[in-house]
């Protein structure tokens, strides 16, 4: 599991979502309020579905100014599946495959205690997770 979860928020623009996850190298963002409750998620599937087609006719300064425009809120996934903080590993994967997902945040109560991905679960598999 990931502890230092990096998190945006509903009213975040696509292009800030996108940044950030380049920026970070990943591929999962949780949704988080101002008093840090998970409220959704959004990954870099969603993004690339929201962001504009090679197609366009767009110049560059026009598709920049309408993915600022567009707010993580309109894209997000709203009903996620999550895991408490004692969740076995081998439940989590359990349930990553089965609801075919590749991630789910980690919640201590109702704040957000981290995340575990894919590659997270492959990692412990392969005994290299330190």
């Amino acid at each position: 599991m990931s502890t230092k979860v990096v998190t945006i928020e509903a009213g975040d623009t696509l292009l800030h979502a996108t940044r950030t996850m380049k920026d970070n190298k990943i591929k999962h963002l949780p949704v988080v309020d101002r008093a840090g409750s998970l409220v959704g998620i959004v990954t870099d599937r969603d993004l690339k579905r929201a962001s504009a087609s090679d197609a366009t006719t767009l110049e560059v300064h026009e598709l920049l100014y309408l993915l600022d425009k567009v707010t993580i809120d309109t894209i997000m996934r709203k009903n996620v599946v999550t895991i408490d903080k004692g969740t076995a590993l081998k439940q989590a994967a359990q349930m990553m495959v089965e609801k075919g997902i590749g991630c789910l945040p980690v919640m201590d109560g109702k704040q957000l205690a981290g995340i575990v991905t894919r590659t997270d679960v492959l990692r412990y598999f392969a005994g290299l997770d330190g």
